[in-house]
């Protein structure tokens, strides 16, 4: 019964918001599949909820030295208001050397093709939008 008024909620800010769906369970079912089987790293990923105002996580500007948690982190997907990408990390090499940066962002943006789901790329980070108002910045 929560789950059904957790979704009632999610769908009365849609409605007062006045969002757009652009992804569904399927949508993000297969991006999460994706990434998780055919990626070198799941990336780490900065995610937005609709019944929330704050960031998960906060603080996502430069390149992280973790991966994101794409088997259990987004879900469930029809809360996802956005999730922002970064497809690369900082790998760990000792104390006086350096992380190095693990890249992976043209097998993300290829991935985001093959499965036609709409983004806006803005610097090093791609977000995927669940839900959105204006949908004129999206690439396909």
């Amino acid at each position: 019964m929560e789950t059904n008024q957790n979704k009632a909620r999610v769908m009365k800010a849609v409605a007062e918001r006045n969002l757009v769906s652009i992804m569904n369970d399927t949508k993000w079912r297969e991006l999460q599949d994706a990434v998780i089987n055919t990626l070198l790293f799941p990336p780490p990923y900065q995610g937005k909820y609709l019944l929330d105002d704050r960031l998960y996580p906060e603080e996502f500007e430069t390149d992280v030295s973790y991966w994101g948690d794409w088997i259990e982190g987004i879900a469930p997907f029809y809360t996802v208001e956005w999730i922002r990408v970064r497809p690369r990390y900082l790998k760990y090499r000792g104390r006086l050397v350096s992380p190095e940066v693990i890249d992976i962002t043209d097998d993300f943006a290829k991935l985001l093709k093959e499965l036609s789901i709409p983004y806006r790329q803005e610097n090093e980070t791609y977000t995927i939008y669940g839900y959105i108002s204006d949908t004129s910045k999206l690439t396909l």
